[in-house]
């Protein structure tokens, strides 16, 4: 049997979780001189609205060398071999770790998988995997069966601030205040592992307007019409709400996710930002 893991920058909610057996590495938060694990009881909602506004700015770290050997070591316990899909590496070293401590054990029975993104486009690539597994697909089958699929997933991330991308050093100050003054709100995805600008709006509803669009021509150009979707947001439950009340009115909706944005990814996009992720499924 083939274990599949996935790391807490997806934003899988626990039931999420629990559905597909995907087992989830916890990264860290770290504020008040203490680390905090991203585990499925971290009061995400209490970080956003009472830790991220203080003056200084929470950081944050892939676990250790040590973290992922105890999890790889306890999971082999009980399955024969794992595929662990870990955020990109060109946005954290947790790929590179993961990679090192897969390392100490047998060799062929881990695979590390660069996903090349976050968020829920990170959390689509781990379960589709564990659907190959569940329909008897190898461990090289899965892998070479979800690189093929990742071009029908995308993930698109709507801020509500530019503020704590220039505070970590992503973009100028300059720019932050220019996009502030403006009322810019950047559409950020990820594009060849890094987070990239596909578009920027003035208002939330020009922000999911896009979304919508882009999911349409996605449908068009593959004929794919099957959409599993997940809305995650930073503490904005109004836009969320309104996220997943479109995607139900205008797609074939098979699945739909409503999580907390990963707090590890949430640090460094800002509260009240929201965003949507979609795989579209074949016929």
């Amino acid at each position: 049997m083939i274990a599949i893991i996935g790391d807490s920058t997806g934003s899988m909610p626990k039931e999420m979780a629990e559905k597909y057996g995907v087992i989830v590495v916890p990264y860290y938060v770290i504020y008040d001189d203490k680390a905090h694990r991203e585990t499925f009881d971290f009061d995400a909602l209490n970080y956003y609205k009472n830790v991220m506004p203080r003056d200084k700015i929470p950081t944050t770290s892939q676990p250790s060398l040590e973290d992922f050997s105890k999890i790889y070591k306890e999971t082999l316990e009980n399955y024969d071999s794992i595929i662990h899909f870990t955020i990109s590496s060109k946005l954290s070293r947790g790929y590179e770790t993961a990679k090192k401590a897969s390392e100490k054990f047998e060799k062929g029975r881990i695979y590390v998988y660069d996903t090349f993104t976050a968020c829920g486009k990170q959390t689509f690539l781990a379960v589709e995997a564990v659907r190959r597994r569940d329909r008897g697909e190898g461990m090289e089958e899965i892998i070479e069966g979800v690189r093929r699929g990742d071009k029908f997933m995308e993930v698109f991330i709507i801020f509500e601030t530019l503020k704590y991308l220039a505070k970590g050093g992503r973009i100028g100050r300059a720019q932050s205040l220019i996009g502030e003054l403006l009322s810019i709100k950047p559409i950020l995805g990820t594009k060849d592992g890094i987070t990239t600008p596909f578009s920027k709006v003035r208002t939330h509803i020009q922000g999911l307007n896009w979304i919508i669009e882009r999911i349409k021509n996605d449908i068009e150009k593959s004929g794919r019409k099957k959409v599993i979707a997940m809305v995650e947001d930073a503490a904005n439950d109004e836009w969320a709400k309104k996220a997943e009340e479109r995607l139900r009115s205008e797609f074939n909706i098979v699945e739909l996710w409503r999580t907390r944005m990963s707090v590890v990814m949430g640090t460094h996009i800002g509260p009240g930002a929201w965003g949507i992720s979609y795989h579209l499924l074949p016929e």
